[in-house]
């Protein structure tokens, strides 16, 4: 689903976007707010959901949420009601793919990797009810020594992710881009 696209370098949403229900209810919340703040709503649940989101990197969704609160400038006591909760959930379901999902989740073990390996001194003293150590030295080399593949493998599953947008989004034929019945269908 491509409800956002960046024009001039800036993130825009398409006025097509509001006769979708989910985000219809977003501009008629409140009839007394501006439509800034509608559109700060918006751009919420891009930075918050959309797989070419820079805050996806953030896998603990409470921080995520702080962080592009701050950054769009909604006010600090903003929280997501169920309007937005629905928006978000409606947007994800027709715009993750297969693919993007197993991106998705593969951010989501790395990251915990990440923690796993944050924490080896915790790891290190931790004992099992016999006294014997439950993560050892080797284990963590070991999990180390496999990073370099695990960061190899995650930027390829981001190539295809990629791959598979710009796949959705058309072809492009020089600087112009097609879509499928642009470029013609052949039915023989």
């Amino acid at each position: 689903m491509k409800l956002f696209q960046f024009k001039d370098w800036q993130l825009s949403v398409d006025p097509e976007v509001y006769g979708l229900l989910p985000f219809k209810a977003i501009l008629k919340k409140d009839k007394s707010r501006n439509k800034e703040t509608a559109l700060k709503e918006m751009l919420f649940i891009f930075y918050f959901s959309d797989m070419k989101s820079d805050y996806l990197i953030l896998s603990d969704l409470e921080e995520r949420e702080k962080e592009i609160i701050k950054d769009l400038g909604l006010p600090e006591n903003w929280k997501q009601d169920n309007v937005i909760k629905e928006a978000i959930a409606f947007y994800e379901s027709r715009s993750l793919t297969v693919i993007g999902k197993l991106y998705r989740n593969a951010l989501k073990s790395v990251d915990d990797v990440s923690d796993y390996l944050g924490q080896t001194d915790a790891l290190l003293k931790e004992r099992t009810a016999s006294g014997g150590t439950v993560t050892t030295l080797p284990m963590i080399v070991s999990a180390q020594e496999k990073l370099p593949k695990i960061m190899q493998n995650l930027k390829a599953a981001e190539k295809e992710v990629i791959k598979e947008q710009q796949e959705m989004e058309g072809r492009t034929k020089g600087s112009k881009t097609m879509s499928m019945f642009e470029e013609g269908l052949d039915i023989d």
